[in-house]
Parts: C-alpha cells; sequence; structure tokens
C-alpha cells in the first residue's frame, strides 16, 4: 500500500517543472509512506512513490525501476495471484498489473514506459483509488484528490456536483468530482498520456457470467481461499469487527486457520447495538481465540459532529456518510494496536445483497432501477435548497449512471438486464466504490493496509451467479451467506437482520446536539449560497423540518455541515506552504 503521484506536462512546460511538481503531489502524500519516498523525473514527465512496506523487500528504492529498460513503476495495492503464482513483493507486483485478466489483486500502478508518456491503470473493482488532473499544462495523477486541487492553480467547484452529492447522499455520479478537470480513474481502465494529454483510454468489459448456479460449498471454498490470500504480509495483520455476520464469518474463518494473537478492534456507536465490546458476543469462545486481543472506543453524536473537519481534510470533498468519523476512530485505534494490515469486510453487502433495502427491490416492489436510487423526498429537498432545475439536473445525471450501469449489465449477461440486474450492477459504482474510497483513505491516514476478502479469489465472480431468491428470502438479506457458514455462525446470526454501520443521525442530532447543528447552518448561510448556490429560503425551510424531527432533513444537515467544514478548509488551503503552482 503506498501514494502514487505523477504529471506528464505538454511541450511548453520543463523537466524541473515536471520535478517540481511531482515532489509536491507526493509531498501531500506523505501519510501513506512511513517507509519512504522517491522520485524519478524525465524530460517534461515523472513519477513519485510514497511507500507502505508490507511484503515488498526492505532495500527496495521506489519507484521500482525495470533493470533492463528502465521502465519506472508507482505501485499501490497488492497482487495475490497472477495466474497460478503469487508475484513477490515490490516490481514483479507492478509488472503483474498489466495483466488484468491474469491477476487477483488490489491495485493502481502509474508507469513511465518512455519519455514524456504516462500510463496508468486500476484494478477492475476499484478497490485501490487514483485519480486524474487535466488542464491546459498537462496530465496530473495522485492517490487522492487533495494533491491535486492546486496542481495546475486551483480547480474550479463545480456546483453540479454538489447538486448529485446532496440528491444520492453517497457521491457524484456523473464520473468526475467536485472539482474541475479532476476525476477518477473508473475502475480497470487503462490510461495513457503523452506530451501532457490523455492519448487512450479503455475500460475492462465486464466478463460474461455463467448461468449454472453455483455448487454447494463453492462459494465458502472461494471465500476461505480469500483469506488465506490476504493473510500474505511481512507486518503485523489485525481484523475490524463490527458485530455483523461479515466480520464474524472473516473471525471464524481466521479462528479456524489457528491464527493466534489477533488483534482485533472495533467502533461501538451510541444506542445502535452496532459494535463489538466483547469477543464472547460473537460466540468467539475457543483456544485460539483466547489469544486475541480486542479493543474497542465508544462512539457519540459529540464525536460525529467533531469528526467532520478531519473527514473532509483526508478525502479533500465533502461527505454524507456518517459512517466516516466513525471509521476514522476504528482506524486510529487499529493504529493503536500496532496493526498494519486491517481485514475488513467490505464487499459482502454489495455482492451477496445485504442491506435492507433491498428486501422490497429482490420481492418485487420495484419494477425501475432508477426508482430505486431516485428518492421524491430527497428530490423536493434539493429543489428547495438549489432550485428545480439544479434538482433535476442531478436526477438526469443520475438516470444517465443507472442506464450506463444497465448497459454494462447487458453486457455481463449477454441478454436484456432485469432491475435487479441493473441494480447489482451499479451498486459497484455507487455504494461500494464510495465505501472502499472511505476504507482506503481513512485507513491511509494512519499508514495502514486495508484488505477486503469479500473482493478477491473470485468471489465477485460468484456471487453474480445467485439467483435472487439465494440472496434474499422474505426480509432476510445475504441469505446464501448464512446458509454456507451456518455451522460457523452464533444462533443469533442465523437471522439477524442488518445493522447498517452509520450513525443514527435523526437520534443523535435531534436531541441534545439539535442546538449546535442549528446554529452552524444559520452562520453558514451566506457561505453555502455564495460558494454552493444554497438558497438561504431552502435552508431556513430546512431548519424548520430539523426542528419538527423530519428524519430526511438530518441526514441533509449532516451533508451541508460536512460541505460548511470543507469550504472553510479549502479557503484555509488556498495557498498551502511550500506548494508549487502553474496557474
Amino acid at each position: 500500500m503506498c501514494g502514487v503521484a505523477g504529471v506528464c506536462l505538454n511541450h511548453r512546460m520543463s523537466c524541473t517543472d515536471a520535478e517540481s511538481l511531482t515532489a509536491d503531489l507526493l509531498a501531500q502524500l506523505e501519510h501513506r509512506g512511513p517507509d519512504g519516498r522517491g522520485l524519478a523525473a524525465r524530460s517534461r514527465s515523472a513519477l513519485g512513490m510514497a511507500r507502505l512496506r508490507v511484503r515488498s523487500a526492505p532495500g527496495d528504492r521506489v519507484p521500482f525501476s525495470e533493470p533492463a529498460d528502465g521502465i519506472v513503476h508507482a505501485f499501490n495495492g497488492e497482487i495475490y495471484r497472477d495466474g497460478a503464482a503469487t508475484p513477490q513483493g515490490g516490481l514483479a507486483e507492478a509488472r503483474s498489473a498489466s495483466r488484468p485478466e491474469l491477476v487477483d489483486g488490489m491495485y493502481a500502478v502509474a508507469s513511465s514506459p518512455s519519455e514524456d508518456v504516462l500510463e496508468l491503470g486500476r484494478d477492475p473493482l476499484g478497490i485501490k483509488p487514483l485519480y486524474v488532473r487535466e488542464g491546459p499544462e498537462g496530465v496530473a495523477a495522485a492517490s487522492e484528490i487533495v494533491p491535486l486541487i492546486n496542481a495546475f492553480g486551483r480547480a474550479p467547484l463545480r456546483s453540479e456536483a454538489f447538486a448529485q452529492f446532496l440528491l444520492t447522499g453517497r457521491r457524484v455520479v456523473d464520473g468526475g468530482t467536485f472539482f474541475e478537470g479532476v476525476r477518477p480513474l473508473p475502475p480497470g481502465t487503462r490510461m495513457r498520456v503523452a506530451a501532457g494529454r490523455v492519448v487512450a483510454s479503455a475500460q475492462t468489459e465486464p466478463r460474461r457470467t455463467e448461468p449454472a448456479v453455483p455448487a454447494p460449498g463453492e462459494l465458502r471454498a472461494r471465500l476461505e481461499e480469500a483469506v488465506d490470500r490476504v493473510l500474505l504480509a511481512d507486518r503485523p495483520i489485525g481484523l475490524a469487527l463490527s458485530g455483523g455476520l461479515d466480520s464474524t464469518i472473516l473471525a471464524r474463518v481466521l479462528a479456524g486457520r489457528g491464527l493466534r494473537h489477533l488483534p482485533t478492534v472495533s467502533v461501538c456507536p451510541e444506542h445502535t447495538g452496532d459494535g463489538v465490546r466483547s469477543l464472547s458476543e460473537l460466540g468467539l469462545d475457543d483456544e485460539v481465540v483466547s489469544t486475541w486481543r480486542h479493543d474497542w472506543s465508544p462512539f457519540g453524536p459529540a464525536d460525529l459532529l467533531d469528526g467532520l473537519s478531519a473527514a473532509v481534510r483526508t478525502f479533500g470533498e465533502p461527505t454524507a456518510m456518517t459512517s466516516v468519523p466513525m471509521y476514522a476512530a476504528l482506524a486510529r485505534s487499529a493504529r493503536a494496536q500496532g496493526t498494519t494490515v486491517l481485514l475488513v469486510g467490505e464487499g459482502a453487502d454489495e455482492l451477496f445483497a445485504g442491506y435492507n433495502r433491498y428486501v422490497p427491490l429482490f420481492a418485487g416492489e420495484i419494477s425501475d432501477p432508477v426508482s430505486f436510487y431516485l428518492s421524491r423526498g430527497r428530490l423536493e429537498l434539493v429543489g428547495e435548497l438549489l432550485g428545480s432545475e439544479a434538482a433535476h439536473g442531478a436526477a438526469d445525471a443520475l438516470r444517465s449512471a443507472v442506464g450506463r450501469a444497465e448497459t454494462a449489465a447487458g453486457r455481463r449477461w449477454g441478454r436484456t438486464p432485469g432491475t435487479i440486474d441493473v441494480v447489482r450492477e451499479f451498486e459497484y459504482e455507487h455504494s461500494l466504490e464510495p465505501l472502499l474510497r472511505r476504507t482506503d483513505h481513512l485507513l491511509m491516514a494512519e499508514g495502514i493496509e486495508g484488505r477486503v476478502p469479500f473482493l478477491h479469489a473470485g468471489v465477485p465472480e460468484l456471487s453474480i451467479r445467485y439467483p435472487a431468491p439465494a440472496l434474499v428470502r422474505g426480509d432476510l438479506t445475504k441469505a446464501v451467506l448464512r446458509e454456507e457458514f451456518a455451522d460457523l455462525l452464533p444462533p443469533q446470526h442465523r437471522k439477524k437482520r442488518k445493522q447498517p454501520f452509520r450513525a443514527p443521525v435523526h437520534q443523535w442530532l435531534g436531541g441534545a446536539e439539535l442546538p449546535r447543528v442549528d446554529s452552524a447552518l444559520a452562520g453558514a448561510t451566506e457561505l453555502l449560497h455564495h460558494e454552493l448556490g444554497v438558497l438561504p429560503t431552502g435552508l431556513r425551510r430546512l431548519r424548520e423540518r430539523l426542528a419538527h424531527g423530519d428524519e430526511t432533513a438530518f441526514t441533509f444537515a449532516f451533508a451541508l455541515l460536512s460541505a460548511v467544514e470543507w469550504l472553510v478548509w479549502l479557503d484555509q488551503s488556498h495557498v498551502e506552504e511550500g506548494a508549487v503552482s502553474y496557474a
């Protein structure tokens, strides 16, 4: 796990410009590389890498360089299999990333095969992030958004992105970010940059799904193999426990592997029933587990609000996910334990239909995939806050994104996809990728690599082959997971409904924190209007809704408070100390 930075400038710029800009980008990724940094410059291109060593040789220099032809690679992630083999850490992994069809891993890579050329790549599920900024001077790439904001002068804000963010409550759905010219490299994409401009970009096509339903035991065997693969490390490994189905399965598999002295961590939000205070709560009472060390952290309403400032500094954008400050607390606990690699359960809910909101969808009560995501209540609130034109523009962007998912689902299945097919495809973008970004950015802020067993060893491909009745039965989600691991699960987990890892904002912000929330929104009226076009009348109506206990209004209030913290941070960071400006 590392930080990647690179630039490729046009003919009007110089080698000095490329080296200085890359050094500036890399300095802002220092938290991702506590084990050293390095930079390689060519004529008008340069690559940098901040290194967190997990299994490459301690003496390896970064970026990695090919001894024969001088090709340079900046690599972030891990490759667990290349065909039937496991590559050595470091240069061999960077080479493997050029063969995604043969690889099981998580990665983002930037390579410089020749003068003034960069080649960028990202794993097919987008487990590891990579962002690109295009400007008149050239193209810059980095593992996080923050270094790119000022790469070619301050990037202008996108008002349409803010409207999409409020409507979905999760992410910008048109493929961009909150900043003009800055966007994530789509998962599975290979991009070539030459002489300061993008000359080619191609995304991996979804693999055609086999029609055969997996055999009994096949899922279990795949997941156990995935766990074995992600244990490959030279540094201390820990496990995040939520008390839910996914992390409990991982814990039981790890215990069955005889893994002793495993550090485990949990965050326990007030009044939710989520989190683990003692391993005995999970029925983990065998001799191996008795050697494990479990730490848990309490988390409450004040922690949620106090954590917003750090969240926007980490992401470089606002967040509507109330789990973000909680996840930051989890990362701090893991770091305090000395963990370098943390196993997490991300992906299981998207692959195996784990969220409670899937129940009416799988019951056939929703016939249109757009209506699954487009909440009329949220659309109304966005209209009040930003005006009807902005609200309907965001809705159109959402419809277009769902349409792209429908096309991808059709290619995957080789037929006209149904509503459930489209939603399952779109969940990779709308739900999974934001959670993977949360995992990466918040753990890397503490120098920790996050690993996601549910997304390896062919588990994602296997999950798609399960028909809807195998995933959701009545109001019970992830049915096939419960069945495959029934003998490992405590009785309460066999029928226990999903407990989302998020704050109950209605309860938390509608109580003693309501005056603080209302005061913050009232005081930011002018700032939100000037910078993001939030209508004062709409904000006033939102505050009235809060006073009357409107649950949806509280989710908007959290997102707006996050935006306020973000705008304040942007203003303070307008001229970073030591930053290089190419405006």
